[in-house]
């Protein structure tokens, strides 16, 4: 979202971004080095999903003072609802990232998830258009298939001058992760229950020549510390925990490989994906059906496709790139290439203003 909006605003166009910040934070400001970029943050509490009563206000706000000619919402999000709550009539786009997947034993009070439901769906019968972020995941998505003659496919992108080089100082810590020997592999992302992560350890098992880092936190991280002991991949397996990015970007560079082993469509689409393309490292992915992964990754061509949850398979997979140096480079090369030509940011932030013109020309 930063990316995009400071894209949008280096382009000519003005942009008022309304978003969160940690209790006790919340920020105004304007971009000192393009006027035409705003940002307020009201501050959230978190159960789920994010809530910023303050919100309500910015919003309000805006409508009076910016007076925008385009309401661009990303949900789902509690927040995407002020601009229906509000009864305005500025043409709306609801970028839509991913259909809401509660874990278990998080599932919310049925009336309460109801009442969300219907809203949610009056949300996007307001908007003149909605956004995917890749081509399989409309038809397969039950909250978006009654609107799908309205969807557009618009990815998600990043800014290659953000991302920048990542110095020597962190490409040589991150290289002191790994062994000196074998296939460096890494996988970034919150210790979530669909993120497969315990497949890919018990992956790892079956390829002694390739060892593991696993940048991220979440709950999930006591079962995959007592599975590590359990497989024996104490030594060839560190989780790393939240890594600022400039060790990050390190990661990336240090490693032969990213891998995202996601097992459903809570995984939308991978942005992680777009940080290793743009490292030039292969990528090894599952086919979840009717979501993003497999589209960004192209198997065979950037990287290897298996499917979900299969043990078997994705060590199959790691094998084969461990033992394959010049197919790695292929690969990582070619995904390169593919992030500059589909997922650079201003390729993107082109697509969203044609939608937006698109919708004016409409009256939507």
């Amino acid at each position: 979202m930063r990316d995009l909006a400071t894209a949008q605003a280096a382009a000519g166009d003005e942009v008022l971004f309304l978003g969160h910040a940690p209790a006790g934070q919340a920020t105004s400001w304007c971009d000192a080095q393009n006027p035409r970029l705003w940002l307020a943050r009201a501050p959230w509490t978190l159960s789920y999903a994010p809530l910023a009563p303050a919100l309500s206000g910015l919003f309000l706000s805006a409508l009076r003072r910016f007076r925008p000619e385009i309401i661009h919402v990303h949900a789902p999000n509690p927040a995407a609802l002020w601009p229906l709550l509000s009864g305005t009539r500025v043409p709306l786009v609801v970028q839509w990232h991913a259909d809401v997947d509660f874990p278990p034993g998080r599932k919310p009070w049925p009336p309460l998830l109801a009442a969300w439901r219907g809203l949610e769906s009056r949300l996007l019968a307001r908007a003149g258009v909605i956004a995917a972020s890749s081509p399989g995941y409309p038809e397969f998505s039950p909250t978006l298939r009654p609107h799908l003659s309205r969807i557009r496919i618009i990815p998600l992108g990043l800014d290659p001058e953000r991302l920048g080089v990542p110095s020597d100082e962190a490409v040589a810590r991150a290289k002191s992760f790994w062994p000196e020997q074998g296939l460096r592999v890494l996988a970034v992302g919150r210790l979530s229950h669909y993120k497969g992560f315990e497949v890919l350890l018990r992956a790892m098992a079956r390829v002694p020549e390739a060892s593991l880092v696993l940048a991220g936190e979440g709950e999930e991280r006591a079962a995959l510390e007592s599975l590590i002991g359990e497989l024996g991949l104490t030594g060839r397996v560190w989780l790393a925990g939240g890594v600022p990015d400039g060790l990050l970007a390190g990661l990336y560079a240090a490693s032969d490989l990213f891998c995202l082993p996601s097992l459903d469509r809570a995984e939308a689409f991978g942005m992680v994906l777009l940080e290793a393309m743009h490292a030039g490292r292969p990528c090894l992915v599952t086919d979840i059906p009717g979501s993003g992964p497999a589209w960004v990754v192209r198997h065979g061509e950037t990287g290897l496709v298996v499917p979900p949850g299969v043990v078997q398979a994705l060590g199959q997979a790691l094998a084969s790139l461990a033992g394959d140096a010049q197919m790695r480079a292929r690969f990582g090369q070619a995904g390169k290439a593919r992030f500059l030509e589909q997922f650079q940011i201003e390729a993107v932030a082109r697509k969203w203003r044609e939608t937006y013109v698109d919708i004016l020309n409409a009256g939507q």
